[in-house]
C-alpha cells in the first residue's frame, strides 16, 4: 500500500515537473496535493520530494523567496533520512535561488557542494545542468573565462550522453559571452548549433529564444532584413504557446528595428511588450519599456506624453530597488530559521543588519537620483535654465488648461546676434560663455507670476511672460535687450570692437486667439526674422488684436547682415 501511494505520488511530481515552465500555478497546486498525500501517510521522504516539486514551480514563477524557503523545508528532511539525490536536487534550486537574487557567491558556495556530493552520487544530466548553472554565475559576474571553462565541461558531459536540450542550452550561454564580447561570427556559430539542435527537439519557447538572438546578431552587423526575419518568426513562435515573458524581449528588439524608419511603427511595438509585461507584472521590464517609449514620444515632440512615461519609469525603479533589497532581507531571514543548514548566526545577522543598512541607504540613493534626471532631464546642461523639452511641455501644458484664457499674453523668441562672429573670434568655450552670461542676465528679469525664460536651442532663447498688453510686451522687449548690451560682451571684425547684441521677435495675444503652441511660436519666430533681416538689435512685436507694429530698437542699428 505504502509503496503504491509513493509511485502515485512521484508520478503526480514528474507530472508537474513536466508543466511546470508553462503552468507553474497548476504545477504547485499539484506538488501541494502530493505533499498533503504524503503527509496523511508519513512518507517523510516524498514530503521533501513534493516540497521540491513546489520549489520548482515557484522558480518557474519568478517567486524566488518561496522557492528558496521550499528548497531549504526539503533540505532539512533529506538531511534527517541521508537522502543523498534529494540533497543535491535541494542545494541546486537553492544555489539557482541565490543566483536569481544576484547573491553570487551564495549561489556558488551551494552549486559547488552540489558538485561535491556528485562524486558520490553520480548524475550526468544533473552534472551538466549544474556545470552549466555554475558557468551562469560566472557570466553574470563576468568572469567570462572560467564561465566558459564551466560551459566546456558542462558541454563534455552533455556531449557524452547526447542530452541535446542542454547541449543547446550551454551552446545558447556561450554564444551570450561571444556577443557580449562583440566576437559576433562566434556568438552566430554557436547560436547556429544550439538552434539547429532545438529544431529536432522541436522546443518551441527556447526556439524562440534563441531565434531572438539570432536577430540580434544580424541587427548589429546590419543585416536588418535577416533580424526581422528572425524576430517576427521567434515571435510567431513565443505567441503560438502564450510565452509572454520572452515575447517582451522581442518585441523591444522588433521595434527597436522599425524605429529606424518609422516611430509611430514602433511605439506599436513597445505598446504591445508593455502590455504583456504588465500582464505577468514583469516589472524591470514595465520600467525598460516605460524609458524607452518617453524617448520615443519625445522624438516626435509630444513632450506631455513623454513626461508620463518618464514618471512611471521613475516609479518603478523605485519599485524594483525596494523589492529587490526586500527580497533579500527575506532571504536572509530565511536562512535564520535554517541556521543549522547555513552556518554561524553571528555571520547571517551581520550580513542581515549591513542590509537593512543598504536597504536604507539604496532606496534614499534611488530617490536623489531620479530627483536629479528628472530636473537634468527638463534642464539646460549648459545654463541651467528650462531646455527646449521644458518650453514645450510647460506651453502645451498651458494651452490644454486655459485654452478660453482672454488673459493677455506675450512669447518672444530671442537670438544672439552674430553670434558665430563671435565664437569664430573667441573661441568655442567663450561662446559657451557667452551664452551663459547672457542666460544669466535674461533671468533676471523674471517675475514669480508665470514667467518661463529658456533655451531653445543654440544661441536661441525663449521668454513667456503673461498677463502683459502690447505696451508692456514692447517694454519688456527693450528692456531684455538692454540687460544685453549691459554685459559689455564683444567681439573684433575688421579691426573694429562690435558688441554683442540680442534680436527680439514677439507675439502678444490670448491662448484662444493664439489656438496652438506651434501657432504661437511661428508667429514670434516670424518676428525675430523680420527683427533679423531689419538689422538686428530691435524688438519686433505682433498683436493679434490689432495690425502688426514694428518697435524700433532704442539706439541705432547696430550691426549689417544676417546672423
Amino acid at each position: 500500500m505504502t509503496q503504491k501511494i509513493s509511485s502515485e505520488i512521484h508520478s503526480m511530481l514528474k507530472e508537474a515537473k513536466s508543466i511546470a515552465s508553462i503552468y507553474p500555478e497548476h504545477a504547485y497546486d499539484m506538488s501541494m496535493e502530493a505533499l498533503q498525500l504524503a503527509s496523511s501517510h508519513q512518507l517523510r521522504l516524498e514530503e521533501g520530494y513534493a516540497l521540491l516539486g513546489m520549489s520548482f514551480a515557484r522558480r518557474a514563477s519568478s517567486d524566488i523567496s518561496s522557492m528558496l524557503d521550499l528548497a531549504y523545508k526539503s533540505l532539512e528532511i533529506f538531511d534527517q533520512h541521508h537522502e543523498l539525490p534529494g540533497q543535491i536536487r535541494a542545494l541546486n534550486l537553492i544555489g539557482i535561488a541565490y543566483f536569481y537574487s544576484a547573491m553570487y557567491e551564495q549561489s556558488l558556495k551551494f552549486l559547488l557542494q552540489v558538485i561535491s556530493l556528485l562524486k558520490h552520487n553520480q548524475d550526468d544530466f544533473l552534472l551538466s545542468c549544474v556545470l552549466n548553472n555554475i558557468g551562469e554565475v560566472y557570466r553574470e559576474s563576468s568572469s567570462y573565462k572560467k564561465a566558459l571553462d564551466y560551459f566546456e565541461e558542462a558541454l563534455k558531459v552533455s556531449n557524452a550522453n547526447d542530452f541535446k536540450f542542454n547541449k543547446a542550452s550551454i551552446l545558447g550561454n556561450m554564444g551570450e559571452i561571444y556577443f557580449s564580447q562583440q566576437k559576433y561570427d562566434e556568438a552566430l556559430a554557436y547560436y547556429n548549433q544550439s538552434y539547429d539542435l532545438l529544431m529536432e527537439e522541436n522546443d518551441m519557447v527556447n526556439l524562440g529564444d534563441v531565434e531572438n538572438r539570432l536577430g540580434k546578431i544580424y541587427y548589429v552587423i546590419g543585416n536588418l532584413e535577416q533580424a526581422e526575419f528572425f524576430f517576427r518568426r521567434a515571435l510567431e513562435r513565443l505567441n503560438a504557446v502564450d510565452n509572454k515573458y520572452y515575447a517582451i524581449d522581442v518585441l523591444m528588439n522588433l521595434g527597436q528595428l522599425i524605429g529606424l524608419r518609422d516611430f509611430s511603427a514602433a511605439r506599436s511595438q513597445y505598446n504591445k511588450a508593455l502590455r504583456y509585461a504588465e500582464s505577468i507584472n514583469a516589472k524591470k521590464k514595465i520600467m525598460i519599456l516605460s524609458r524607452i517609449i518617453s524617448e520615443n514620444y519625445e522624438l516626435e515632440g509630444d513632450f506631455r506624453l513623454a513626461l508620463d512615461y518618464y514618471k512611471e519609469f521613475s516609479r518603478v525603479n523605485e519599485e524594483i530597488t525596494a523589492s529587490t533589497l526586500g527580497s533579500k532581507l527575506e532571504i536572509l531571514n530565511i536562512e535564520l530559521r535554517y541556521i543549522e543548514v547555513t552556518g554561524k548566526f553571528e555571520q547571517i545577522q551581520e550580513r542581515l543588519e549591513k542590509e537593512i543598512a543598504n536597504q536604507k541607504h539604496e532606496l534614499n540613493k534611488i530617490k536623489e537620483v531620479n530627483a536629479i534626471l528628472e530636473k537634468k532631464a527638463y534642464e539646460d546642461e549648459l545654463t541651467g535654465i528650462p531646455n527646449r523639452r521644458s518650453i514645450n511641455l510647460f506651453l502645451n501644458e498651458l494651452m490644454e488648461s486655459d485654452r478660453e484664457s482672454n488673459q493677455p499674453m506675450v512669447l518672444f523668441m530671442l537670438d544672439i546676434d552674430h553670434f558665430k562672429k563671435f565664437n569664430d573670434y573667441w573661441g568655442h568655450s567663450n561662446g559657451d560663455g557667452c551664452i551663459k552670461q547672457i542666460a544669466g542676465g535674461i533671468k533676471k528679469l523674471l517675475r514669480e507670476s508665470g514667467d518661463l525664460f529658456g533655451r531653445y536651442g543654440g544661441e536661441e532663447f525663449v521668454f513667456f511672460a503673461p498677463n502683459h498688453s502690447y505696451k508692456s510686451a514692447e517694454v519688456l522687449g527693450h528692456t531684455i535687450r538692454d540687460e544685453v548690451e549691459k554685459l559689455g560682451l564683444y567681439y573684433f571684425e575688421n579691426g573694429r570692437k562690435k558688441p554683442v547684441t540680442i534680436s527680439v521677435g514677439g507675439a502678444v495675444g490670448t491662448l484662444r486667439e493664439f489656438g496652438s503652441v506651434a501657432s504661437m511660436m511661428e508667429l514670434a519666430d516670424a518676428e525675430l526674422y523680420k527683427a533679423k533681416a531689419l538689422g538686428r538689435n530691435q524688438t519686433r512685436l505682433i498683436d493679434l488684436t490689432a495690425k502688426p507694429r514694428i518697435v524700433e530698437a532704442d539706439h541705432q542699428q547696430r550691426g549689417n547682415g544676417i546672423g
